[in-house]
């Protein structure tokens, strides 16, 4: 179950992504988040924390809560987990399958997800585009077994589906970025050149207890992805 601190949380940061504190650029006073959202003002003040700490807004003593001036529309959020889908709205993200099948781990594969060698692995490969134009290929890996997915559930975000569908809850991601020159394979779907530059993104994502639930390698569009790291000296 979700802690109560992270609903109010998610709740807040939908409305800063929707623009509703545009205006103002300043959040509500924590007793009027208290008021909204039937919660103690303990609640509020550790949903905000995290909201500060995670970059989005700043306090100013005797003033409130405002919004940092950064754009987060259209780029990739490193703070964030839940992919794609998620970074890029309002932009409409859509996925092709390429290849979905079973694979048997090997050393490699074992030690990322932490499992026997031959255990029985998902592989995905699917092009994600971003309003109809190609801009990453994704190659994701799980634990069958634990993580039993369909291949009309990665049409869509494969992360709500484990999280809302499946039931487990993706809490930790890191990643390893590292610029690479496209193979002809990658270049051909992504509309570029053999060799061209892409920017990769080497992903391990973890539950609440720290247990593997997937790895991956997600090569970028150069030209059509960016991403946004904030962050705060408190």
């Amino acid at each position: 179950m979700q802690t109560k601190f992270k609903e109010i949380y998610d709740r807040i940061e939908q409305d800063i992504r929707r623009g509703e504190y545009d205006e103002t650029r300043r959040l509500k006073s924590e007793d009027e988040y208290v008021t909204l959202y039937d919660v103690s003002r303990v609640t509020v003040r550790h949903a905000i924390d995290q909201l500060i700490r995670r970059g989005y807004c700043y306090p100013v003593q005797g003033k409130g809560v405002f919004l940092r001036r950064h754009k987060i529309a259209g780029a990739t959020n490193l703070e964030n987990i839940r992919g794609l889908t998620y970074d890029l709205f309002p932009q409409v993200v859509t996925s092709k399958i390429l290849t979905f099948q079973q694979v048997p781990a090997d050393a490699f594969l074992a030690d990322k997800l932490d499992c026997d060698v031959e255990q029985p692995l998902t592989f995905i490969e699917r092009l994600r585009f971003a309003d109809g134009q190609a801009i990453s290929l994704e190659r994701l890996y799980y634990n069958s077994e634990k993580v039993p997915l369909t291949q009309d559930a990665c049409l869509g975000s494969i992360y709500e589906y484990v999280q809302s569908k499946l039931g487990i809850k993706l809490c930790f991601i890191d990643y390893v970025i590292e610029a690479v020159k496209l193979t002809r394979h990658e270049a051909d779907l992504l509309s570029l050149c053999e060799g061209d530059p892409g920017f990769q993104f080497e992903n391990l994502g973890m539950d609440r207890k720290g247990k593997v639930v997937h790895y991956g390698r997600t090569v970028y569009h150069y030209q059509k992805i960016r991403s946004l790291k904030m962050a705060s000296f408190l």
